[in-house]
């Protein structure tokens, strides 16, 4: 194949996506990859909204942290943090990105790169 055939073939493939609202591929974990919906306006919104009480908290920080209690440093209080709902939602967010979902069981599987992308996901959408 010439790299002009490629090229038009690439800029197929290109057009074909957007048209089924795909966007690029992420590594999760070994041997597993998603594809992530392009960002429309509506999806925005409800991954936005999934994601209003989540209170800025990184889903790095909050994976398998249990919940920390409100406290006292000088004069600032700091609220409580609920890590575990919030990696509840987060995983919820991650199932509206992505065009496949994300199961638990993958959800499980992801590895340190993968946690990464995650977060690099959900900063396009946040």
């Amino acid at each position: 194949m010439s790299e002009v055939e490629q090229a038009v073939e690439t800029q197929e493939e290109k057009t074909l996506d957007q048209t089924l609202n795909i966007g690029s591929t992420v590594r999760l974990a070994e041997g597993l990859q998603k594809t992530i919906k392009v960002g429309t306006i509506k999806l925005i919104r409800e991954v936005r909204q999934q994601a209003k009480n989540l209170k800025g908290i990184r889903f790095s920080y909050v994976i398998g942290r249990d919940a920390i209690e409100a406290t006292q440093v000088g004069e600032q209080d700091i609220p409580a943090i609920d890590c575990p709902a919030i990696e509840q939602a987060y995983q919820k967010a991650f199932d509206l990105i992505f065009v496949e979902g994300l199961t638990d069981e993958e959800y499980e599987q992801v590895d340190m790169e993968g946690i990464q992308a995650l977060d690099n996901v959900l900063d396009r959408f946040l």
